[in-house]
Formats: structure tokens, C-alpha cells, sequence
């Protein structure tokens, strides 16, 4: 899950082109706001100026007090020749694309070490994504395809209510923590629901990973028992512990060992500890899962999950 072949410097590149870029033009709006009305550039040079004297004066332990008051008399002056040019009182502001992080990519905390910001991470997930192959999956699976005129009434009543429950967790997530168990046979719609989740939380700055129980345990072993990618595990470990949601697709169809029972406990029972959400889809039912995993498992799971229950026909011998 780590950013192979050198994004994670591209993706710094990016930020960095993007800082460049708003300079660039914050640059044109100035030269262009003075060309037009010198006035205000006298203005910003007379603040500019008074900034560096008071500055000084601090340095060297002298009274601010007679800065303070020319400052604020030329700040008046400015503010009144703004109204007067009838241009936008923030011309001469810098342009941030995220105004969070300022186009850093990361949000400084007093308290604490550097984190990523929401839109570093949303870009990085977007990444992963493409290196996982799953875009073209998502791309062709969300709302915006979504048909309900395949099912009958019955079925088609029941799949609305799970989608409407779907949206309704899209809209509280940055304020309801909650889990998501769908269960059904195959082909009733598990896997498309939880892609459309991951589209829409991707679209609005969450960070999503979304991967086949399989994958999943195949690449957590992978970078557990390999000596040659120790270095990996950290990174691989971040993206499926911190990701805002986890999507763990058709659990039950890989090969159950101690490990995937140990790293399943511990990604779910981290992960609720954290209030870092989890979607699983799965083709067993409830009996099934209990006799498959643990107790403790089982106990995480129904004792913490919304259980979403699809059926009907496979739709992939509809459509």
C-alpha cells in the first residue's frame, strides 16, 4: 500500500506546483491592482515599511506604541482608498488551493509533529488508488449508475432503504461514527454499495482504501514475512490503521490461518478504537462468520456494525 516508484516525491512536486502557481498569479492580480491604482501601492509600501520599523524597534527593545498608532491610521488610509478604487479588499492576500494546510500538504500542530493534511491524504489515497487498479471500478461503480428498474417491488423497496441508509452515511460521517457489515449472496449488490460509498467519500476529501479480504491478508503477510521489505511494513500498516475508512470486500474468500485471524482482530479492534470506520461485505451469514473467526471477532463485529442485508437475484446475470 506504500507509494511505489518515487509519488510520493511527485506528489510533493505537485505541491509545490501548486504554490508556484498561485504565487504566479497572486503576482499578476498585484501588478495589475497597483498599475491601475498606484495609491495603493504607495499604501502597502507605507505599511510595509512601518512593519520593518516596528519589527526593529522590538529587536532592539524600544516603545511600539507610536508604530502601532501610524499603523493603524494607514491602515485606515488603506481600507478607505480600497472603497474608493472599488476593487476586492483581498487583492494583495496569497491564493491557497487549501486553505488548511496553506498547499503544504501538512498542518503543523503545537502540540505535536506535522499531520498530514485532509487533501494530502484525499491526492495520496487517489494514488493508491491507481496503483491498486481499483479507479476504473469505482469510476463505473457509484451513485450516478445506479438503476433501480432490474429488481422486483420487494427487492427493489429493500435495496432503496440500504441506500438511502448508504447515504445517510456519507453525510454524518465526520460526526457519526459508524461500521458497516453487509452480508448477502452473490451478486446482490454488497460490493457495488460499498463503492459507491468510497467514490463519494473520496469526492468530498476523505481518505478511503478499499481492498478484497484477500489482498488485504496478502499483502499484510507479504510485508510481515519478508525480510527484503521490512522497511514496508510501517507504510503498509499506516494506510490500513489511519485511513477515514477502510473497505474490506468479500471477506471470507481468503485462506484462514492464526494470521488472518490475529491481523483481523487487531485491524478491526484498532480501528474502532481510533473511531476510524470499516465497511466488510461478505457472502456468509452471521453463523457462518462466528465459525470461521474467533469469538472475539464475532463479538467486534456484530457487537459494533450496522448489519446490512441484501438479497434478491444476481444482478450480474441482469444487467
Amino acid at each position: 500500500m506504500a507509494l511505489q516508484n518515487g509519488a510520493f516525491e511527485r506528489l510533493q512536486e505537485e505541491y509545490s506546483s501548486i504554490r508556484i502557481e498561485n504565487e504566479q498569479i497572486r503576482d499578476e492580480r498585484l501588478k495589475k491592482v497597483y498599475s491601475e491604482h498606484p495609491e495603493l501601492k504607495e499604501s502597502d509600501q507605507r505599511i510595509m515599511d512601518i512593519l520593518t520599523e516596528k519589527a526593529l524597534a522590538a529587536f532592539k527593545g524600544n516603545d511600539e506604541t507610536g508604530y502601532e498608532n501610524k499603523l493603524a491610521l494607514e491602515r485606515a488610509e488603506r481600507e478607505t482608498l480600497i472603497k474608493a478604487a472599488g476593487v476586492d479588499p483581498a487583492y494583495a492576500d496569497r491564493i491557497y488551493t487549501c486553505p488548511y494546510c496553506k498547499d503544504t500538504g501538512f498542518i503543523v500542530k503545537s502540540d505535536g509533529p506535522a499531520e498530514k493534511c485532509k487533501c494530502f491524504r484525499k491526492r495520496e489515497s487517489e494514488i493508491l488508488l491507481e496503483q491498486s487498479g481499483m479507479a476504473s471500478l469505482l469510476k463505473n461503480n457509484n451513485f450516478s449508475v445506479m438503476r433501480t428498474d432490474i429488481f422486483d417491488e420487494e427487492t427493489k423497496d429493500h435495496f432503496v432503504k440500504a441506500v438511502e441508509y448508504c447515504r445517510g452515511f456519507i453525510d454524518t460521517f465526520d460526526t457519526d461514527y459508524r461500521n458497516i457489515l453487509f452480508c448477502g449472496t452473490v451478486g446482490t449488490g454488497k460490493s457495488f454499495l460499498s463503492c459507491c460509498i468510497a467514490s463519494d467519500l473520496l469526492a468530498s476529501y476523505h481518505s478511503v482504501v478499499y481492498m478484497s479480504a484477500k489482498t488485504l491478508f496478502d499483502t499484510l503477510a507479504e510485508a510481515q514475512f519478508s525480510r527484503e521489505k521490512l522497511p514496508e511494513v510501517a507504510a503498509v500498516r499506516e494506510r490500513i490503521y489511519d485511513c477515514d475508512l477502510l473497505i474490506i470486500d468479500d471477506l471470507g474468500t481468503e485462506m484462514t490461518n492464526s494470521f488472518v485471524g490475529t491481523e483481523l482482530f487487531s485491524i478491526i479492534t484498532e480501528r474502532y478504537n481510533s473511531r476510524r470506520s470499516v465497511i466488510i461485505s461478505t457472502n456468509l451469514e452471521l453463523s457462518q462468520l462466528r465459525d470461521r473467526y474467533s469469538d472475539r471477532v464475532f463479538s467486534r463485529i456484530t457487537g459494533s456494525y450496522d448489519v446490512l442485508r441484501l438479497y434478491g437475484p444476481d444482478l450480474r446475470n441482469v444487467l
